[in-house]
């Protein structure tokens, strides 16, 4: 393995393939292999079936001959076998504390979910946050991104079986899984999560005839779903999928938290009529278009628009949400027992 790295050069560049590595050296050592090789100048290029160290001005017999010189620091055994990776578990209260600081500041009544996701990481399960669009799933979700020291994010609305593999195996060391849009997700691309997301936190991944197990037994996953989605009533994969999931509602804000939240995000008060627009289209804004709103409201007053048009062109705005993708809220409770009713968390 270590003298047989294909090679090709393009460009002035040399680009060394070495995906297949991750075989070599387990899931935490391909990741240092990663880092050491930045550190000498390579920079790592990816496409859907291929991983590439890349060095400009250097002829492929040197560019692999500094692949290999870095490799064998990582190789016991001559070469043969794997390494065990050097991967370790979160630190749950740290990435929490920092989650609780970030979204607790913004959205206040989110404050008893992160507690909930708190509690049962430490306890050692994955969890499924379960609320509405723009309820702040996604927010939590980003927070605990940043909190972590090697997180795996997977965007499920557009994710297959092997993107998740190649993913998992890119990634060579994580903490933390999370994913996003469960509810979008296909059925045929669960199989690997359903695996690694069971007791013991083992994938097998076979490609071009090479079978690798990645191991992982401490990792924690935080998904996110929209429990609303009429297409989960016909999914056949939900019910497995939630069976390794402790449910979370997340409630949907009320109206001086949406005020409250613009306010942070714009860095500045909003106008009086902000608040008489919430209430008017509840339904129509999330988080996402808070913030927007927020940010438009916030430029348009620093470059001396009155504040009659500014409302006039913020209403339209919303008014449009209506029109063309309809409310977020009055779902009911979708008929998965959630117990979620139209105006929960709205009322001042």
């Amino acid at each position: 393995m270590l003298g047989n790295l294909g090679c090709s050069e393009y460009n002035g560049s040399a680009w060394v393939s070495i995906r297949d590595l991750h075989y070599l050296l387990g899931s935490g050592q391909y990741n240092a292999l990663l880092r050491a090789l930045a550190s000498l100048g390579f920079r790592i290029e990816r496409s859907r079936s291929y991983t590439w160290a890349v060095i400009d001005g250097v002829k492929c017999p040197d560019a692999v001959s500094k692949v290999v010189e870095v490799l064998s620091r990582f190789v016991q055994g001559g070469g043969n076998g794997g390494v065990k990776g050097d991967c370790q578990s979160m630190s749950i209260s740290r990435i929490i504390d920092s989650v609780r600081e970030r979204v607790s500041s913004l959205v206040p009544s989110l404050k008893d979910v992160i507690e909930e996701v708190a509690i049962n990481l430490e306890a050692g399960n994955h969890v499924m946050l379960l609320g509405g669009p723009g309820s702040g799933k996604t927010l939590i979700l980003d927070a605990i991104y940043e909190a972590s020291s090697n997180p795996l994010y997977i965007n499920m609305a557009d994710a297959s079986a092997a993107g998740i593999e190649d993913l998992v195996i890119e990634a060579g060391c994580f903490d933390v899984i999370l994913l996003d849009e469960v509810d979008k997700a296909k059925n045929v691309a669960l199989s690997p999560l359903l695996q690694l997301l069971d007791h013991g936190g083992r994938l097998r991944i076979t490609k071009s005839g090479k079978t690798t197990v990645i191991e992982a037994p401490w990792v924690r996953a935080v998904a996110a779903a929209n429990p609303f989605n009429p297409r989960l009533r016909a999914s056949n994969w939900w019910s497995p999928l939630m069976d390794r999931f402790v449910p979370i509602e997340v409630p949907q804000p009320s109206v001086d938290e949406i005020l409250t939240f613009m306010s942070k995000v714009a860095n500045t008060e909003m106008p009086g009529w902000v608040r008489e627009l919430i209430k008017k289209y509840i339904d129509a804004i999330t988080l996402r278009k808070a913030e927007q709103a927020a940010k438009y409201i916030a430029t348009s007053m620093r470059r001396g628009r009155s504040e009659d048009v500014v409302k006039a062109r913020v209403e339209d705005m919303l008014r449009r949400v209506i029109k063309y993708v309809g409310g977020v809220r009055g779902h009911g409770d979708g008929g998965l027992g959630l117990g979620v009713s139209r105006g929960e968390g709205v009322h001042e």
